[in-house]
């Protein structure tokens, strides 16, 4: 039940036809062929498992599916006809997810005109092996190529990315960069104009600014607290570049700021994060723990925005890239 019978090729790994059956999903045509016929039989098993789970058993959409067992991801495709669900499976190695959810957009609508193509054609079983074979080397010749220049993207993306920074009005010292991630990064002058952007901050919202030697794109916005004057604790979210990226990605990185700052904003004990032991030194002991335990929350949450905004970065430029 070995499928891990391509060594050439990193990442794709077969494409596979379904149609669902009474006892889990039946192959109609896949490629390559040379799969143990029990593993598809496991793989189609847990696929109508996983469909059987949705609320409703017969619906259109993408989903995906890991396959442990096999060491694969599989990207599966269902579509309607006559009451009849089928499925498209893009099997990938699974130590290359990112492939799929850069390129998830892509890759699915190749897979939806696929579908297209084989209503067209009633299903027939030469047809649906022509099909598959296309599909799969379109796969493969995409891969290759996004293999060729997912290290020039990671390169130039660690080049251009410094940091995602959270910036907060500390009522005695004033602006302070709160936490960043990648750390020390920055240098003191840098800090320090990022802390005079929010010193001037008046009203919500994102805005950029570009210096001779940084770029920032930031969000500006406050949060509810119990220990601040006027209770409210006033902040900035930066992601600072070398320059400024194209637009689709600082549109992309709008949206990440947006649900950054909604799930600050109904933290309840979020602020507490902000506030060192001897700000609150006596404050019970409760409260000096929890201070804790939100300032380490806060540190887990800038990196993840950092690693996000990576993958924003790199998304996005392949997508053109792709295009070109």
């Amino acid at each position: 039940m070995d499928l891990e019978r391509n060594k050439e090729v990193e990442i794709v790994q077969v494409v596979i036809f379904w149609k669902l059956g009474q006892y889990g999903a039946d192959p109609i045509s896949y490629y390559p062929t040379d799969l143990d016929e029990q593993a598809i039989q496991n793989i189609g098993i847990k696929l109508l498992s996983v469909m059987a789970g949705e609320d409703e058993l017969i619906s259109e959409g993408i989903f995906v599916i890991p396959f442990p067992r096999f060491k694969f991801t599989g990207l599966n495709y269902s579509f309607i006809v006559d009451e009849s669900a089928f499925f498209l499976t893009l099997m990938i190695k699974d130590n290359f997810p990112e492939f799929i959810f850069q390129n998830i957009d892509h890759l699915t609508d190749k897979l939806k005109a696929t579908s297209k193509i084989l209503n067209q054609q009633d299903f027939r079983p030469r047809e649906a092996k022509i099909q598959m074979i296309r599909l799969y080397k379109y796969f493969i010749e995409f891969s290759k190529k996004y293999l060729e220049i997912r290290d020039s993207l990671l390169l130039e993306t660690e080049n251009t990315i410094l940091t995602a920074s959270l910036l907060y009005f500390h009522r005695k010292a004033g602006p302070i960069v709160y936490r960043s991630y990648p750390e020390n990064i920055l240098s003191e002058d840098q800090s320090k104009k990022l802390c005079k952007e929010l010193e001037i901050a008046t009203r919500e919202g994102f805005f950029s600014r570009s210096y001779p030697d940084i770029s920032h794109v930031s969000y500006y916005f406050e949060i509810p607290s119990d220990w601040a004057r006027g209770k409210k604790e006033m902040l900035l979210l930066s992601f600072v570049f070398r320059k400024l990226p194209m637009k689709d990605i600082t549109n992309a990185l709008h949206l990440k700021s947006v649900k950054f700052v909604e799930k600050m904003q109904v933290h309840p004990e979020i602020f507490k994060g902000f506030y060192n032991s001897y700000e609150i030194e006596g404050y019970p002991p409760e409260e000096q723990e929890k201070a804790a335990q939100m300032s380490e929350l806060l540190k887990q949450w800038i990196r993840s925005l950092y690693l996000a905004s990576l993958d924003v970065f790199q998304s996005t430029s392949f997508e053109n890239m792709t295009k070109e």
